[in-house]
């Protein structure tokens, strides 16, 4: 997956926002590791859902270019405070689901390797202080963690 749902499955039920997108993304990947599977020995899930979770539906820049009003962006709609938490969810959630059925049901036959690929900002505390090494890897943790 980078970063475009099937329109179908964005008109059916508003694609990641919604938490049948896991059960219909697990359904794909396993048509993928059957009809490809013996080729194929390094599968990602996903690339950078927090760019999908960041830009489609808090910044509205990706698709399906969602945001709140207030931005005062040229947004097709949507809720900058919840939609890019719930998008969040449902791909890592949809990550998991994929890769443990890749790995109970495939991995053993296919002998390949299954990961997602992640970005995130970095922390650096300001200061030596606890409170600012603290917040740092708070920051990292919600970001990477």
């Amino acid at each position: 997956f980078h970063w475009d749902v099937p329109q179908a499955l964005e008109d059916e039920y508003g694609g990641f926002l919604s938490p049948h997108i896991v059960d219909d993304f697990r359904n794909y990947a396993e048509l993928c590791f059957k009809e490809f599977g013996n080729g194929v020995k390094h599968w990602i899930t996903l690339n950078e859902p927090r760019s999908v979770s960041k830009n489609g539906y808090a910044n509205g820049k990706f698709a399906p270019g969602q945001c709140s009003d207030w931005l005062k962006l040229n947004c097709t709609g949507g809720d900058s405070g919840t939609e890019p938490h719930l998008t969040w969810r449902y791909q890592l959630l949809a990550h998991a689901t994929t890769a443990k059925l890749y790995k109970t049901k495939y991995q053993a036959s296919q002998k390949g390797l299954i990961g997602i690929t992640l970005n995130s900002d970095w922390y650096m505390p300001v200061s030596k202080e606890k409170s600012d090494r603290d917040a740092a890897r708070r920051g990292l943790d919600f970001m990477f963690g």
